[in-house]
């Protein structure tokens, strides 16, 4: 189950932005191939939880893409269907490069006056290193870059992130107050769960739905406080 999905014309929908009403409507008109599942292309279904939670699901509730691929392609259809929602054109696999020449190919791509927002997903494990070096390459390139990775990812990230903070900022003294989660002021990270009502978890573990926390980045109150990245 997803809360964002494909119409029929290729653009991206989240089902949380639709009131109870509407979605239901939608149900009974929907055709079947109006909507297809982001992760592999799929006829949807629309449903509706014992909840209350609007869905998309698959007509036969399997889906024969890689959980790699899978999570990936959910969360791109849930970030670029939040843009849409928010009246903000976003594009995916976008390509560019830093001035000195070195490629990048950016997941979601969007600008807004005086700004360029690149929001990176990770789901697999990747070294500290890794993504430092394409943050700064991002940074080289006058690109925001927010990342979005699987929880698992996250909690191995922080046991890197937090030695280096401890090391680097504290002098291997732990501070009063502790330092969060641990992460870098440098590099934005938060959770993202494909799945329900894919939701972001950061800060203190607190989480915002997908608009929610992109609003949060364009109105400057997604901030870095006391090793954590948080909404204010």
């Amino acid at each position: 189950m997803t809360q964002s999905a494909w119409t029929r014309d290729g653009r991206p929908l989240d089902a949380a932005i639709i009131p109870s009403t509407e979605w239901e409507a939608l149900k009974r008109a929907a055709q079947l191939g109006d909507f297809v599942m982001p992760c592999c292309k799929a006829p949807a279904v629309l449903k509706t939880s014992i909840n209350g939670l609007p869905f998309f699901a698959h007509l036969s509730d399997e889906c024969a893409t890689a959980p790699e691929t899978k999570w990936h392609k959910a969360g791109k259809a849930a970030v670029l269907a939040a843009l849409d929602g928010m009246g903000i054109e976003g594009r995916d696999e976008e390509p560019g490069s830093s001035p000195s020449g070195d490629k990048w190919e950016a997941d979601v791509l969007f600008s807004v006056p005086g700004r360029t927002i690149v929001i990176e997903l990770q789901r697999s494990y990747q070294h500290l290193r890794d993504f430092t070096r394409r943050q700064q390459r991002y940074t080289a390139s006058a690109v925001e870059c927010y990342w979005l990775v699987r929880k698992e990812t996250f909690l191995t990230l922080s046991k890197a992130t937090s030695r280096l903070l401890l090391k680097r900022d504290f002098g291997n003294v732990f501070p009063h107050g502790g330092i969060g989660t641990g992460m870098l002021p440098e590099l934005p990270v938060a959770i993202l769960d494909t799945e329900g009502a894919q939701l972001v978890q950061f800060g203190d573990f607190k989480t915002a739905a997908v608009p929610a926390w992109l609003a949060g980045i364009l109105k400057g109150t997604y901030q870095y406080r006391r090793g954590s990245w948080n909404l204010g």
